[in-house]
């Protein structure tokens, strides 16, 4: 046996000799009130990221530099018409208290470049898409006609009265100062604005009554003479806005302008004769104000009264609104085409020629629906192609679809009517109060956290104190 003593009996003694250990009574409890406390301070950790992540997106998105231009999409190797025209979110065409655009994402930066494409929003927001870049401009137009909720109110049809040049370097519109309660005359006409430098090249100032409102404006095939349809207003107020008599006119590059009768919807051609299309007739007058032919369209499909001339002057093709494509009609001869696709119920609007066809804007009946770009053949019985796609409207409001387009007809070829482009990256907007609500809440979580995690350490070190 050893001479030295059992570990076990060695053990037994040193227990002898400590005295007992005082537990105290609710250690258990502290220890679970403790556990909850770091579950507790985890979550509210875990709330204060997710609501920090959730605001970032837009923190981040307001400080994007959006001067830069938007990358072209694979495929775009040059000026194109996109095949996916993009409507503008409602919330950016929403107004301020004193009726001026309310978002920083419209601009009174008009030098833009050349444009491919241009419609006006149904609040009376003016846009225009790069033809190089694909980015879409939201413009301030200075007195634009439309800008007003009166203008919009009462403005007979939905082709709005501004037009893209056809190279896409100007874009004409119609414009009227700001009206008075006073009786005052009200300046309005059509500016032709220089893309490029942002500045207006030309004021075209009408007279007549209380002021011209201008419907329609249109280019001719070379991009040299300004046709324009409108009316005589017998009052113009802030309130109220009215007259009946029928204007329209021609304007040349050398500064020659023209009145044309009867006033209804007017085009132009290269040698400044103006087409007149009035009801179920359609007039042709020579610049020296002389008729040089008369055509029936008497007969024809429900015309939409938008209609677009040949590069040669030879033809004129009409918009419908009953099941057809295009109404075509020579005008040297008497003689009317119909051209249908079979997009029953369908409105066409007609927008530029492409060889023989027609690149056409067609709008199905129901409101805020999706819209095509179409090319028709005038000249033979090729089907119709689509070409491109326009956005419809929001669920809760139909009407903020892209609204009937003005193209740069010269951007628009045979080998290439569309570009692939990317989808606009628009602000991220929510309510006003939603950014600075979910920082408040983050960064009260945040203090709730440490003010928790200072007390526990302070009561830590009170325990430890104690039991020395």
């Amino acid at each position: 046996m050893s001479p030295h003593p059992h570990l076990k009996d060695l053990l037994e003694q040193a227990a002898e000799t400590v005295p007992p250990a005082d537990v105290p009574r609710d250690t258990w409890q502290r220890g679970r009130r403790r556990h909850r406390r770091s579950l507790a301070l985890r979550a509210a950790a875990v709330v204060g990221v997710v609501a920090l992540v959730a605001a970032t997106p837009g923190l981040l998105d307001r400080a994007t530099d959006r001067s830069a231009p938007q990358p072209a999409g694979s495929g775009a190797s040059g000026p194109g018409l996109p095949d996916h025209l993009h409507a503008v979110p409602s919330h950016l065409a929403a107004r301020g208290e004193d009726e001026r655009w309310g978002h920083e994402e419209v601009s009174d930066d008009l030098a833009i470049g050349r444009a491919v494409a241009a419609w006006v929003t149904s609040a009376g927001l003016p846009v225009l898409v790069g033809a190089t870049d694909g980015r879409y401009h939201l413009l301030d137009l200075p007195d634009f006609l439309l800008a007003g909720d009166l203008a919009i109110s009462w403005f007979p049809g939905d082709q709005p009265p501004m037009a893209l040049s056809p190279d896409g370097t100007r874009l004409a519109y119609a414009y009227a100062w700001p009206a008075t309660d006073d009786g005052t005359v009200v300046p309005s006409g059509i500016r032709v604005l220089d893309l490029e430098t942002g500045e207006v090249a030309r004021d075209l100032a009408l007279q007549g009554g209380s002021g011209v409102a201008v419907t329609q404006v249109s280019w001719s095939p070379d991009g040299a003479w300004l046709a324009w349809t409108g009316f005589e207003t017998s009052y113009w107020t802030t309130t109220t806005l009215n007259g009946s008599r029928s204007r329209a006119g021609v304007a040349g590059p050398d500064g020659t302008r023209r009145a044309v009768e009867p006033g209804g919807s007017t085009y132009v051609d290269d040698d400044g004769a103006a087409i007149v299309l009035d009801g179920g007739s359609i007039e042709v007058q020579r610049s020296d104000g002389t008729t040089m032919a008369r055509r029936g369209a008497a007969g024809t499909p429900e015309l939409t009264g938008e209609g677009l001339l040949s590069p040669d002057g030879s033809r004129l093709v009409i918009g419908t609104a009953a099941g057809y494509d295009l109404v075509a009609i020579d005008l040297d001869r008497d003689r009317v085409e119909t051209r249908s696709g079979g997009a029953q119920d369908w409105s066409a609007r007609p927008l530029a020629w492409v060889g023989d066809a027609v690149l056409v804007q067609r709008t199905p009946p129901a409101s805020g629906d999706e819209g095509l770009l179409s090319l028709v053949d005038v000249t033979g019985d090729a089907a119709v192609r689509d070409v491109g796609v326009l956005d419809g409207g929001e669920s809760d409001n139909p009407h903020t679809g892209v609204g009937p387009l003005s193209v740069a007809a010269d951007l628009v070829t045979e080998d290439q009517p569309t570009v692939t482009r990317p989808a606009p990256d628009w602000p991220w907007d929510p309510p006003s109060w939603a950014v600075p609500a979910a920082l408040g809440a983050a960064l009260l979580l945040v203090a709730a956290l440490v003010r928790v995690v200072v007390r526990r350490r302070r009561r830590r070190a009170r325990e430890e104190l104690a039991d020395e």
